[in-house]
């Protein structure tokens, strides 16, 4: 090989090694670049997700607070129910006439009961209904026979059931008819 090609060829594998040499470091460079862009991205999503978990602590210790608290307003509601029933003990000694006082507690025991179902109606607990026997309800505790009822129909009725906001806390305890 003469002397000008050998010189040729190194001068080309010199530049193909130049090229390859700029191409590599072009190559680090955008690696760098986009490990950099990478780095910032965990960064961000790290910091949503430290966010995220401090605003769902933030959201539990209200939460905590709302429900330690909710029976709040229920019960300042039940404290002129309280007041009623102290007042007509505390009056009904002062009454020299037995039937008088009698009377005067038994109208002050209607009149805090209907205080207390007010309250409770405000609040969304309803006595359940007697029109007719429902299973859901009411519970039958005893069957009788009778004439004038039909039969299933409710006769009697020993303990009063309620809902809160429309579900059963305590049904019913009621008699039917069973003819």
């Amino acid at each position: 090989m003469s002397k000008k090609k050998h010189h040729e060829k190194k001068h080309h594998e010199h530049q193909n090694h130049d090229e390859q040499k700029n191409e590599n470091q072009v190559d680090v460079e955008a690696l760098l670049k986009e490990n950099e862009e990478l780095k910032a991205k965990l960064d961000e999503a790290l910091r949503a997700y430290a966010k995220c978990e401090n605003d769902k602590k933030i959201l539990q210790k209200e939460t905590d607070a709302q429900i330690e608290y909710a029976y709040e307003k229920f019960a300042k509601d039940m404290l002129p129910v309280i007041d009623s029933l102290e007042l007509a003990i505390a009056h009904s000694s002062d009454i020299e006439d037995k039937a008088e006082a009698f009377d005067k507690l038994l109208e002050g025991v209607e009149l805090t009961l209907k205080k207390l179902l007010d309250t409770f109606k405000n609040h969304g607990i309803e006595q359940v209904s007697h029109d007719e026997f429902n299973p859901e309800i009411h519970q039958a505790i005893q069957q009788v026979q009778s004439e004038e009822h039909e039969d299933g129909q409710i006769v009697d009725i020993y303990q009063k059931g309620y809902t809160l906001k429309g579900r059963v806390i305590r049904p019913s305890m009621v008699t039917i008819n069973k003819r």
